[in-house]
């Protein structure tokens, strides 16, 4: 087992815990209605703010490969006594990454675009609607994260 890759990646899995942990401190301090699903206080919020919502979620797109350089290391630790495992980590890695960025890709382009529809209803109906649209779509983001994000 080569040294220098566990190294680099244990650097990845330290930067990707820290950068978890400051993201949803973040989140639940600044956009607290996201949990409570009120989503026509996140669509108000992300229409008055989309340039704070986009980068967030862009910095939490780019931050979680900060965990790629770890599958190397995993891999290789993991081929030399248990192959069939390795193979098992590293499918799931890949379903993990893809999957992962899904989410976050998902609030940085969608949401913005579903708080300028909001913004710009010319009736409580079409309000009504958008408010559907986004519940829909964070209730499949979820859904992606608690089967494969959190892998």
């Amino acid at each position: 087992m080569d040294p220098k890759l566990l190294k680099i990646g244990g650097y990845g899995a330290i930067i990707y815990a820290v950068s978890t942990g400051f993201f949803y401190a973040y989140l639940a301090w600044r956009w607290p209605m996201v949990e409570r699903q009120d989503a026509e206080a996140v669509l108000k919020e992300v229409g008055t703010h989309p340039t704070e919502w986009q980068f967030f979620w862009w910095s939490a797109i780019i931050l979680s490969f900060s965990l790629i350089p770890t599958f190397p290391a995993l891999v290789q630790a993991l081929w030399k006594d248990a192959q069939a495992y390795a193979i098992i980590a590293l499918f799931f890695g890949f379903i993990a990454i893809i999957l992962g960025t899904l989410g976050p890709l998902r609030h940085a382009t969608i949401t913005p675009t579903l708080a300028s529809l909001y913004g710009g209803a010319s009736s409580e109906e079409i309000r009504g609607v958008v408010g559907v649209i986004y519940k829909t779509q964070e209730a499949y983001g979820q859904g992606l994260f608690c089967l494969f994000g959190s892998t």
